[in-house]
This record gives structure tokens, C-alpha cells and sequence, in this order.
């Protein structure tokens, strides 16, 4: 190979050496754009991800702030056509602990007692004269009898979150429907909804202000109702109990 040949085949290396190293650098650029549109996209993705989370808390569990709510308690007097039998557990008793409180919720129960006997009355009853259990809630509902047990105002140990603030037991109003052998449990339903649309009225209570035993503990309460995926049909109850 001659000097000339030399040179130019050194020149030619050279050129693909530059080549090769700027594709190199090329695809490297092209590499680390990629990665960095997906580090983007992937951040981007978890933001949009909390809005929906954040969102969807907002929309199950509305703010509540700016609202007044109740703290003297009412004496409904028929409901549905029913009267209203206020019996109330007597002072003093541990399953009334006499605590005042504003009134946020409506939390639905079913007694999950199916004995032929186990109707409002019984359960009434029961509330009155217990001294071992501290277990208490407001309303007990069947297929023709609503009894009021506790005042609307003051606190229940039913929805077994303690003293949870803005809890179920602190600032709910208890309702228990009986399902016992030989209720009519649709009729009760429909009177446990028209108490429900009487209460929201008097409290200046919403829709969405209706909860069930589960929401505050997890309990499978109202078992009829969640076990036939019952709860909207419930509160469309409510809704149109609502309506003059």
C-alpha cells in the first residue's frame, strides 16, 4: 500500500469511527428521552390515580365542614301512619349514658333476631330492663310498630366505633329493623324509610347522611339488606318517602 492509499484509508476509519461514535451518542440521547417520557408519564400516572382517590373519598364521604347540625332532639308523633311510642330507656342506666351531642347520621341496623317474639316491643323492652348489656340505639322498626328508645340528642352505643368523633355512636341516630319469624321485613323496610325521610327533614339531614352499621365498623349489619344488595333500593326508598 502506498502512502497516498495509506492516508485515505485512514482517513476512512476515522469517518466511520466518527459515524459510529455519533450514532452511539444518537441512541443514547434517544435512550434517555424514552426514559425520562416515562418517568414523566409514570408520575403522571400516579397523579392522576390520587385526584380519582381523592375524589372518590370526597364523593363517598362528603366534607362536612360549613354545616350546623342538631342538638335538641324531637318527638315524632306517627310515621308512615304508624304512631310513634316513646319509651325511653330510664336515666341513669349504662346503656344510657345520657352524653348530648349534634346529630350527623342515620345508621340502619337489623336486630338479627329471627325468634317469632323479637319484635319492637320485645326489643323495647329489652333496652329498658337489660343491666348487664350497654348496647342501646334510638328506634326499633317491624311491619307496625315504630319505638323510640333513646332521645334523638344524645348518644347510643350501637354502631361499634366507641367514641369515635363524628362517629356512628357519637353523632348517629340508631335504627334497628326486626326480622323476626313472621314480620312482614318489606313493610318494615318501608317504614324504617319513611322514619328515615321524617328524621332527615327535622335534622336537615342529606341522603348521603344515611350509613349503615358496616360503614362505622366493618359489621356485617344490616345483614338482609347487604346480603340481597338491597342498600340503593333502600335509599330510593327514602328518596321517594322524601318527596310530598
Amino acid at each position: 500500500m502506498n502512502t497516498q492509499q495509506g492516508k485515505t484509508a485512514a482517513r476512512q476509519r476515522a469517518v466511520s469511527s466518527r459515524s459510529s461514535s455519533g450514532k452511539q451518542k444518537r441512541a443514547h440521547k434517544r435512550y434517555r428521552l424514552k426514559a425520562s417520557v416515562r418517568r414523566k408519564l409514570a408520575i403522571l400516572g400516579v397523579l392522576a390515580g390520587l385526584i380519582v382517590v381523592a375524589l372518590l373519598l370526597l364523593w363517598l364521604w362528603p366534607v362536612r365542614e360549613n354545616r350546623i347540625y342538631h342538638t335538641e332532639g324531637v318527638q315524632l308523633q306517627t310515621v308512615n301512619g304508624i304512631e310513634v311510642v316513646h319509651d325511653y330507656i330510664p336515666e341513669g342506666h349504662q346503656n344510657r349514658p345520657g352524653i348530648q351531642r349534634e346529630i350527623h347520621w342515620i345508621v340502619i341496623h337489623e336486630t338479627d333476631n329471627e325468634a317469632a317474639s323479637a319484635d319492637a316491643w320485645h326489643h323495647n323492652e329489652y333496652l329498658k330492663t337489660n343491666e348487664t348489656d350497654i348496647n342501646s340505639w334510638h328506634y326499633t322498626v317491624d311491619d307496625h310498630s315504630i319505638y323510640h328508645s333513646l332521645p334523638d340528642e344524645e348518644v347510643g352505643w350501637h354502631a361499634g366505633d366507641k367514641m369515635t368523633e363524628n362517629g356512628g355512636n357519637m353523632t348517629g341516630i340508631g335504627i334497628e329493623l326486626c326480622v323476626n319469624e313472621g314480620n312482614d321485613f318489606e313493610k318494615t323496610m318501608e317504614n324504617a324509610a319513611a322514619l328515615c325521610a321524617e328524621l332527615m327533614k327535622v335534622y336537615d339531614l342529606r341522603i348521603e347522611d344515611i350509613r349503615q352499621h358496616h360503614d362505622f365498623s366493618g359489621k356485617d349489619c344490616p345483614h338482609r339488606i347487604l346480603s340481597a344488595k338491597r342498600t340503593e333500593e333502600f335509599v330510593k326508598m327514602v328518596q321517594e318517602a322524601t318527596k310530598p
